[in-house]
């Protein structure tokens, strides 16, 4: 079936699905999702990153160029020298053990009994590796899942500890190649997406 020249179904807002939106694993093995159908929390190894700011995450792109001159001055060829891609995000549960690990490393993390966050070791000479997953309903109903295979943790926000604020683990992440031959980002669509509305949060 044809799309028409216009159509206002294929325009969308960004939405938090039903439940967690964005996941991650520490282990080394883990097994990707390969659509945008299969529930994050029937995939081993990945953990959920609770809920984000009302900001939601932010993807950018950015490229270097070089531009080839001739003789009389004009530019001849444009070449691309360099691409960086990177996700942001503002992660709002910091005592959740996943978010935590993010920030501070996985081995520097201790879990209590009741599952939240005991005891952290800020260490110098963290390095995180970790996929991504974000999940957001778009407003058509369709589920948008992007898959991010490898990134690491290039950049950190001041963490702000104002009296009647949230405490907020905003964190950037620059897209690694997966060295496979793979993509390094992939997103699935899919539709029905969840079985409540969007913005349910929890």
């Amino acid at each position: 079936m044809a799309i028409s020249e216009l159509d206002s179904s294929l325009v969308t807002v960004g939405n938090p699905v039903d439940g967690g939106s964005c996941f991650t694993s520490f282990k080394s093995d883990v097994t990707l999702p390969t659509d945008a159908t299969t529930k994050m929390s029937t995939l081993t190894g990945f953990e959920s990153l609770g809920e984000l700011s009302d900001n939601g995450f932010t993807e950018s792109k950015s490229v270097s160029t070089d531009a080839k001159k001739g003789w009389h001055g004009t530019t001849l060829l444009v070449v691309t020298t360099d691409e960086d891609k990177k996700y942001k995000a503002e992660f709002v549960e910091v005592n959740r053990p996943s978010v935590a690990k993010l920030r501070y490393g996985a081995d520097n993390v201790t879990e209590g009994t009741d599952g939240s966050v005991s005891k952290i070791e800020d260490k110098f000479g963290v390095d995180t590796i970790v996929p991504l997953v974000f999940d957001e309903l778009e407003s058509n109903g369709f589920l948008r899942r992007t898959v991010v295979k490898k990134a690491r943790v290039t950049s950190f926000d001041d963490i702000g500890h104002k009296r009647g604020d949230l405490i907020v683990y905003g964190m950037e992440f620059t897209v690694l190649d997966p060295g496979d031959g793979s993509p390094a980002v992939t997103i699935y669509r899919a539709k029905p997406a969840a079985s409540s509305g969007a913005g349910a949060g929890h």
